[in-house]
């Protein structure tokens, strides 16, 4: 009977002690600052490319990722005129990465990070 008892509790250990899978999750917000941007952006965990046109700088995204995520926003000027263009990831709320262009040619932004 003690024997199979140290043999349960054996088990038990070895399970405890098990490699959880990490399930944490961290916020992603996206912004733009532009008057008129098409969007390029990872959009969920699974790694959905988005795209929106005519946005502006009320244009905000968010969602819920996992770790070693890469995260992803590109800002294209499609307005008539020239315009410096930013587009910012923050990270649980701190800012990740973030990007302004002054091009006078086509005001592109690019972020893109890994989430470790």
């Amino acid at each position: 009977m003690k024997q199979s008892r140290l043999i349960i509790v054996f088990i038990a250990l070895l399970f405890s002690s098990c490699k959880k899978e990490d399930a944490q999750t961290y916020k992603v917000e996206y912004s733009i600052g532009c008057t008129n941007c098409m969007v390029v952006y990872i959009s969920d965990q699974q790694g959905t490319q988005t795209t929106e046109h005519y946005k502006d700088s009320n244009w905000k995204y968010s969602f819920n990722a996992k770790k070693n995520q890469e995260v992803l926003l590109l800002a294209y000027n499609t307005a008539s005129s020239h315009q410096s263009v930013t587009a910012t990831i923050k990270l649980n709320e701190q800012v990740l990465k973030t990007q302004t262009s002054y091009c006078p040619v086509n005001g592109l932004s690019f972020c893109v990070d890994t989430i470790r």
